[in-house]
């Protein structure tokens, strides 16, 4: 009998053995399945909104850094736990009202982002990126510095590999003294930081 009884154990744990395997590998509810990590490719494209440009736009000059646009790219790798790393290039076209054609500021920045509830489609998201910094008139170097961004917004998971995003961020700039030769001025010498409002939107490839 106990021979009997532990046969009727073994066959009963092995037909319960692939229901549960099957039962691992669906969906989670409310989301998408969860992934052990992807690498993200993202473009990004957004309003730039300037918050306070004391450096850049000294009294008395024209200002080289007015409203504007934001154009990016990025590489990183996101966990399954919502934690995301890597690194971008972006570049602002800003109005520069006479003194440039156009204003831009160049920046090469890691990243460093948190998606919350990452096991569901639409999650919000917390980023930090900061780096490099090269500002100039039509892509060429003017003066150099350094960038931090913080931003806010959310994800929406599209499909299983591509997700919409759209962001506030806060940015400051900072750069080394220069002068605009157009009008002879000195800038970026009073003042602690330049600070721009962004609002983004953007695509992410999860390869």
């Amino acid at each position: 009998m106990p021979t009997r009884a532990a046969a009727l154990c073994l066959l009963a744990l092995s037909l319960a053995a692939p229901q549960r395997g099957r039962a691992d590998t669906a969906e989670l509810p409310g989301g998408p399945p969860e992934r052990e990590g992807s690498i993200a490719v993202g473009v990004e494209t957004g309003l730039v909104v300037p918050l306070s440009t004391n450096r850049l736009c000294p009294p008395g000059y024209g200002c080289i850094a007015d409203l504007g646009w934001a154009v990016g790219v990025n590489l990183s790798y996101r966990w399954a736990n919502g934690i995301g790393l890597g690194f971008g290039y972006e570049f602002w076209l800003l109005t520069a009202n006479g003194v440039y054609e156009t204003t831009v500021p160049q920046m090469f920045t890691g990243l460093l982002q948190y998606s919350f509830l990452p096991n569901h489609a639409t999650h919000p998201l917390l980023r930090l990126r900061g780096g490099f910094l090269m500002l100039g008139p039509s892509f060429r170097v003017a003066t150099i510095g350094g960038t931090a961004e913080i931003g806010v917004g959310a994800e929406v998971e599209l499909t299983s590999d591509t997700v919409f995003s759209f962001l506030v961020t806060g940015n400051l700039l900072r750069t080394q003294s220069f002068t605009t030769p157009g009008d002879g001025a000195l800038r970026a010498v009073d003042g602690a930081l330049d600070a721009m409002l962004v609002l983004r939107v953007g695509f992410n490839f999860l390869l």
